[in-house]
């Protein structure tokens, strides 16, 4: 088994990045540039490399489908995660590109003492685009366009569902190459 290569510089550039995911949930669906990639691991975009090796360490469980050993080596020893058996059972779910999306419904959505106990979605898409859905809430301040290629073609329906259970429902990361896109549950969307 070979262990690949993390940051270069891994405090300073995980702080970057979390910056730059910090401002991607404060103003959601409106793209931003991680500013610090590793290299891509067998199975997975260096985006979502990067934001793994950003959030996770040893209090959090992160689910992943099956992808090479020595991509889960790399990643356990890089961020010192736990690996969830089970979305259900995740803090973290990472949907690789062309991988099924567990129904958001079915996924921890936290609870009403505790709704920050809810999972966060970690999706790989192709490129953003402006055409699928009018989005409005907390951060958007007049209703945008947004539309990521490779999304699940019920996403978006399944987002509303998730949506109306607000303050509960998952959160979710939008991964395009080096480039993210904030969702947090507060978001409304209307396809169309």
């Amino acid at each position: 088994m070979m262990l690949h290569t993390g940051f270069k510089h891994p405090v300073d550039d995980a702080q970057r990045n979390f910056r730059a995911l910090l401002e991607a949930l404060s103003r959601p669906l409106q793209p931003r540039a991680l500013p610090t990639l590793p290299p891509a691991l067998p199975g997975l975009a260096a985006g979502t490399v990067a934001l793994l090796y950003t959030l996770a360490d040893q209090d959090v469980a992160v689910w992943l489908p099956d992808l090479p050993a020595d991509t889960l080596a790399t990643l356990r020893f890089h961020t010192g995660m736990t690996l969830a058996a089970s979305p259900l059972a995740a803090d973290f779910i990472v949907i690789p590109t062309g991988r099924a999306l567990p129904a958001l419904d079915a996924l921890p959505a936290g609870e009403a003492e505790y709704p920050d106990r809810a999972a966060t979605l970690i999706i790989e898409t192709g490129a953003f685009h402006q055409c699928d859905v009018e989005a409005s809430g907390p951060g958007i301040a007049a209703p945008l366009r947004f539309g990521a290629q490779g999304l699940p073609k019920d996403f978006w329906r399944q987002w509303q569902v998730n949506h109306a259970r607000y303050p509960l429902g998952v959160d979710a990361l939008l991964v395009a190459d080096g480039v993210i896109a904030g969702l947090p549950r507060s978001v409304s969307v209307k396809e169309g």
